[in-house]
């Protein structure tokens, strides 16, 4: 029997806890978000109202920004580093900018990173390190997509991460290899595959893939299901579809659902990091754990 992932319910469960969490606050956090005037897409357009509305739901405070040029965009990142009343920064990418988007990426705050992509946040993803600032409570921050993934996959007995091996098919900052990171954290080995990976390497890769997890933009790529083998966990993040899974129903253990994508605990994982970013004037050794994080959920 193949299993859908009910990404809808499941952000729920994180979003309750991003509830909690504010209840407790002195303060009501403010996410800020920013992009360049022009060069945003329709998904990331998208993306922003989303977030936007699930703050809104929260009665999380929020800032839309849009800057027209290079010189106004980073003098707004500096703007919002230097904001006490802003707890998370996230930029929509890309920006095309003469820096590049890593650049750029190193010029918000580590502290305000809700998105993890700061070269520190990632840098101690390498190590396993979990806080930024143990002494003050504040936790070390991942990729919101990474961590959705991952985060899906714990929460289901038909996939086991340790001691399995997991093809991902994206080699991106914000998916591939944060996931692979955090894969191998987790007791997986990893192979990531790309657009110079050949044809016939990403089919072996593939076929022996017990967790197979893609997230390729181009709305052309497709796997073929024939590949997937009997039991894996399939999770596709691409927003165009990178495989049929109708055609895995009844061979794959486990698989994300067209309806109900990955992108709802995305955005429930972006304000579990915005917490994280929210709650240093409180040590996390001092203060109570609840059922969720004991359960290792946010």
């Amino acid at each position: 029997m193949t299993v859908h992932i009910d990404c809808r319910s499941l952000a729920e469960v994180y979003l309750d806890w991003v509830r909690g969490q504010c209840s407790r606050l002195n303060t009501v956090p403010c996410i800020a978000t920013l992009l360049r005037t022009g060069k945003a897409d329709e998904g990331s357009l998208q993306y922003r109202d989303l977030i936007l509305k699930d703050a809104e739901r929260l009665g999380i405070r929020s800032r839309s920004l849009e800057a027209s040029g290079e010189r106004e965009l980073l003098g707004m990142i500096s703007g919002l580093n230097a904001d006490p009343g802003v707890q998370g920064i996230v930029v929509l990418y890309p920006l095309g900018l003469s820096k590049t988007d890593e650049e750029v990426m190193d010029l918000v705050s580590p502290e305000k990173d809700i998105e993890g992509l700061h070269s520190i946040n990632l840098g101690y993803l390498i190590k396993y390190r979990r806080f930024l600032d143990r002494d003050r409570g504040i936790k070390c921050v991942v990729p919101a997509t990474s961590k959705a993934v991952v985060k899906a996959l714990q929460n289901y007995p038909q996939a086991r991460i340790k001691g399995a091996f997991a093809t991902v098919v994206n080699n991106s900052m914000r998916v591939g290899k944060p996931l692979g990171l955090m894969l191998e954290n987790l007791g997986a080995t990893v192979v990531k595959c790309y657009d110079l990976t050949k044809s016939e390497d990403l089919e072996a890769c593939v076929r022996r893939a017990d967790i197979l997890v893609t997230a390729v933009p181009d709305p052309a790529f497709k796997l073929d299901p024939d590949w997937v083998k009997d039991g894996a966990a399939v999770i596709d993040v691409s927003h165009s579809g990178n495989i049929d899974v109708g055609r895995l129903e009844g061979r794959a253990a486990l698989v994300s659902a067209p309806d109900n994508r990955i992108g709802r605990m995305t955005r429930a994982m972006m304000l579990v990091n915005l917490m994280y970013c929210t709650r240093p004037a409180r040590s996390e050794r001092h203060s109570p754990r609840t059922h969720a994080e004991e359960a290792g959920r946010p």
